[in-house]
C-alpha cells in the first residue's frame, strides 16, 4: 500500500512518495517511525514488511512514481532501464517506454513524467491527474484520500503564489512528510492504512530530475511558559548516491538504508558532518493546542549549525542551533492566535 501525490502550484511540479511496503503473511519489520521490530498488523489485514522507493529517477529525464506491487514496478522500472539511452536528446519518441509501460498488471498503478526541451510530460497508468483551485495534483494509492484531506483542512499550506523554480511545492509536500512522520511516531496515523515509515520528494529542474536531501524533520512541544522541549522522534533523510539513508534519533539513534531500484550502490565514507539543506519544524502549542510548522531551506554554501555526524553511513551524533529553534518557538506562540499556520525561509 502507498501513498504517492503530485502537485504543482501554477509552476513546476512536485511528487511526495511514503517508502512503507505491507504483505498478506505476518512478519517483524525495523521502520522509522516504530520503536520496536515487531508484527504490525493494518486494517486490511495486511502487515508492514519494510521499506521501498516509489520515486524512481530511471534516467535524469524520467521518474517513475509507482503504487501497488513493488515486484511488479521493480520488473518495469528495471526493463525501462535496459532499453532507455542516457539522454533525452537520444530517445527519438515515447514507443519504447509505452510498449513496457503497456504491460503493467492490474494491481500496479503509476506515473511516468518525462522532462523534454519545453515542459514536464506526465503519463499515467490507471491513474489522472485533476484540477482544484488551479493547482494540478495527482494521487496514487490507498493514502490517497487522507492527502486529499488534508490538503482540503489545511489551505495554509498551499500559498497563492508560486516561485519560478518551484520551491513553494516542494515546501508543502515537505510539509506533509513532516507532519505524518511526527504523528506516525506519536499516534501511528496512516500506518492503519498501510503507508508512511518515511517520505521522499522529487522535482525537476533544468538538469532533470533530482530528489530533496540532506532534510531534518523535528518536531516541538511549546509549553505555557513559552519553552521548547523534544516532542519526539527526529528524523535525518539523505542520498549516497541513489541509495537513501533514512535515520532516526531521539530517542535511539538508527539508520535505514532504502536502495534504489536503479544505479550502482553507493559507497559509504568512512567519517562524514552533513549539513541540513532542509530543515522542518512542528510546534504542538500547548496553551492553544495549535499546530505551527517552519521551513527553513538553506542551500549548501550556506550551511547552518545544525550538523549530523555519520561513521560508515550510521549515525553517531548531531548539533543543534538551538538560537534558532528558541526564535521559531516564540514566533509558534504569537501565530498560534491564528490557529494552524505554516512559514517558508530561506537562510
Amino acid at each position: 500500500m502507498t501513498l504517492v501525490a503530485g502537485l504543482s502550484i501554477g509552476g513546476m511540479p512536485a511528487f511526495v512518495g511514503d517508502l512503507l511496503l505491507s504483505w498478506r503473511l505476518k512478519t517483524g519489520a525495523s521502520i522509522p517511525t516504530r520503536n520496536e521490530d515487531a508484527p504490525y498488523e493494518c486494517a486490511d489485514g495486511q502487515y508492514i514488511a519494510g521499506l521501498a522507493q516509489k520515486l524512481v529517477i530511471v534516467r535524469a529525464y524520467l521518474l517513475v512514481a509507482w503504487s501497488g506491487t513493488y515486484s511488479e514496478a521493480r520488473r518495469l522500472i528495471q526493463e525501462l532501464d535496459k532499453v532507455l539511452p542516457d539522454r533525452e536528446a537520444e530517445l527519438h519518441g515515447y514507443d519504447v517506454a509505452f510498449e513496457i509501460l503497456n504491460t503493467c498488471a492490474e494491481g500496479t498503478e503509476l506515473v511516468a513524467l518525462f522532462i523534454t526541451e519545453k515542459s514536464v510530460r506526465p503519463f499515467g497508468v490507471r491513474t489522472r491527474g485533476f484540477e482544484l483551485d488551479n493547482r494540478r495534483i495527482y494521487l496514487l494509492g490507498s493514502g490517497a484520500a487522507e492527502f486529499f484531506e488534508y490538503l482540503q483542512q489545511h489551505a495554509e499550506v498551499l500559498p497563492a503564489q508560486e516561485t519560478p523554480d518551484g520551491i513553494a511545492a516542494r515546501a508543502a509536500l515537505l510539509r506533509f512528510a513532516s507532519q505524518s512522520l511526527v504523528f506516525q511516531w506519536k499516534v501511528q496515523t496512516g500506518l492503519e492504512h498501510a503507508w508512511g515509515g518515511g517520505f521522499e520528494i522529487a522535482y525537476p529542474t533544468r538538469e532533470g530530475f533530482k530528489k530533496i536531501g540532506n532534510t531534518l524533520f523535528r518536531a516541538w512541544l511549546v509549553d505555557e511558559g513559552g519553552i521548547s522541549h523534544s516532542s519526539g522522534r527526529s528524523f535525518f533523510s539523505r542520498y549516497c548516491a541513489q541509495d537513501l539513508h533514512l535515520s532516526c534519533f531521539a530517542p535511539g539513534d538508527q539508520t535505514h538504508i532504502i536502495p534504489s531500484l536503479v544505479g550502482e550502490r553507493a559507497l559509504v565514507p568512512e567519517f562524514e558532518s552533513v549539513h541540513p539543506e532542509w530543515t522542518l519544524d512542528t510546534y504542538f502549542i500547548k496553551s492553544t493546542g495549535a499546530i505551527v510548522d517552519f521551513a527553513r531551506y538553506h542551500p549548501p554554501h550556506r550551511p547552518v549549525k545544525d550538523v549530523m555526524r555519520f561513521a560508515k553511513g550510521e549515525l553517531v551524533g548531531w548539533a543543534m542551533d538551538r538560537e534558532y529553534v528558541e526564535q521559531c518557538a516564540r514566533r509558534a506562540v504569537v501565530s498560534s492566535a491564528r490557529g494552524r499556520s505554516f512559514e517558508i525561509s530561506r537562510y
